[in-house]
């Protein structure tokens, strides 16, 4: 298993030992002693030349605040959708459930334009100036590559899937004690779900992290402009691998974080989704 491992994270491991070389290097050096060593390179060229080609501090933050600002109310509104479709005595229920299944074999390509077309002709709020105006578009804001992703018939089923594998004892003694169905939630549901919510963090920041074709339609301003569609950008600026290299370092390396921080819930919560 620990070789089978070794293979898969070559890749990985070459990207970063590769952003310290220059182009002649990357292709000259062919032996793995060479190849794996960071010391016979250019050193921090590359990064440097990432940060002077292209606005990387402000991609970055872009990127940031749309991904921190997704997980939060993606696993907000996916996990009250789940719990609400489970315990509360809709009419239709099953047709809701039936219709939502429904939507996990509908590829986000095939509504990609006609999203584009809503979002760009909806109203929003601003605030400039002191005082508050009204457009008549979402495009080329942060929100926009926010709100029309947050909602996910995938995540749902996931979360409902979990929910339905854990007692009801607590939730119905927390009722008889008048506990309000927010309390409920809040307190007694959510901490009882937490491998799965930590599962569902996880792919709702791989995927607003890596978010390419949304963001390259409806935020074109760079102001607005994420890591991903920065890095296209970039591409313009730079032909050097090397640089291209560091660039894709400097975007993995979160996600990796990321992952050692949540493993623990991730994997438990894959775990449990699979079984139930």
């Amino acid at each position: 298993m620990s070789s089978l491992g070794l293979i898969f994270i070559c890749p990985l491991l070459f990207m970063v030992f590769a952003s310290f070389k220059s182009d002649s290097q990357i292709f000259s050096q062919q032996s793995i002693l060479h190849t794996f060593n960071p010391f016979n390179g250019v050193g921090f060229k590359n990064y440097q030349d990432v940060l002077g080609a292209t606005p990387f501090v402000n991609y970055l933050t872009n990127s940031l605040v749309v991904t921190f600002c997704s997980v939060i109310f993606s696993v907000l509104i996916n996990s009250m959708a789940a719990y609400a479709l489970l315990r509360f005595p809709w009419r239709h229920k099953q047709v809701i459930f039936t219709f939502l299944l429904a939507l996990l074999v509908i590829p986000f390509e095939a509504i990609i334009l006609p999203l584009v077309f809503i979002v760009t002709n909806l109203p929003w709020l601003t605030f400039e100036s002191g005082q508050l105006n009204l457009t008549m578009s979402w495009f080329n804001s942060l929100h926009v590559q926010i709100i029309p992703e947050l909602a996910n018939p995938f995540f749902i089923y996931l979360i409902y899937a979990y929910l339905k594998s854990l007692p009801k004892d607590y939730e119905e003694a927390a009722l008889l004690e008048g506990a309000s169905i927010w309390k409920i939630y809040f307190f007694i549901v959510v901490p009882m779900a937490k491998p799965m919510l930590a599962t569902v963090a996880i792919l709702t920041f791989l995927r607003s992290w890596n978010a390419y074709l949304l963001p390259i339609l409806v935020a074109q301003s760079e102001a607005v402009r994420p890591l991903m569609p920065g890095m296209q950008q970039f591409f313009g600026h730079s032909t050097s691998w090397g640089s291209i290299m560091a660039y894709a370092t400097l975007i993995t390396v979160p996600i990796l974080v990321v992952f050692c921080i949540l493993q623990k819930y991730f994997v438990s919560g894959i775990k449990i989704g699979i079984k139930h």
